[in-house]
């Protein structure tokens, strides 16, 4: 897969040090909760994490100053001809989650896909946007259920991919077509979903 780096957007998320609860906006106040209170993304970060896990991009960047925090974090690290970066997934994230929210790198609080924009601009409401994540996350487990996972962490696609790679043979008994297709189908139908609902 080519690598490809997720680049800061306006940020949409908290910016306190504590992490944010789901379905609590600034104020402690449910999102939404009052007429025309703006949603701080927190419900729908919380529900996805896809931008940790490799799905949408294979490596986060770094700012210079963040390599020794990056070091301790103990994030895999590596340099490009532009800029450094960490690869994903990020071994930090537990679930959802991250696992080290009050010193994470500066993307990781900075990036905002085209749902959380959305979404924080009133014009997805939470309920549309959580069944998006649901979405994708189902997509995701459907897949993954179909591929082993590589000797070392590395995005889903890879995984697939090179599982695939094994499997597809034009000479292969029929069952072992009928799971290539399968695949194939898993597959193009996470890619759709993606697009569709969450617009990296």
């Amino acid at each position: 897969m080519t690598e490809t780096a997720a680049h800061p957007a306006s940020s949409t998320r908290e910016s306190s040090d504590e992490e944010p609860q789901a379905g609590t906006a600034p104020g402690g106040q449910p999102n939404g909760s009052e007429p025309g209170e703006q949603p701080n993304g927190s419900d729908v970060c919380l529900a996805c994490g896809l931008c940790c896990t490799g799905l949408l991009f294979d490596l986060a960047p770094l700012e210079e100053p963040e390599l020794p925090l990056a070091g301790r974090l103990q994030l895999p690290v590596v340099q490009t001809p532009v800029y450094d970066a960490f690869r994903l997934p990020c071994p930090q994230q537990q679930g959802a989650k991250c696992g080290v929210y009050l010193m994470r790198p500066n993307v990781c609080g900075s990036y905002a896909c085209g749902l959380l924009q959305r979404y924080t601009a009133g014009e997805v409401p939470l309920v549309e946007a959580l069944e998006r994540v649901a979405r994708i996350r189902t997509a995701a487990s459907d897949l993954r259920d179909r591929v082993p996972a590589g000797s070392r962490p590395r995005p889903l696609w890879d995984d697939a991919r090179s599982y695939l790679e094994v499997l597809d043979d034009a000479l292969a008994p029929p069952e072992r077509q009928r799971e290539v297709e399968g695949l194939k189908t898993a597959l193009s139908a996470l890619r759709a979903a993606i697009r569709r609902d969450l617009d990296p």
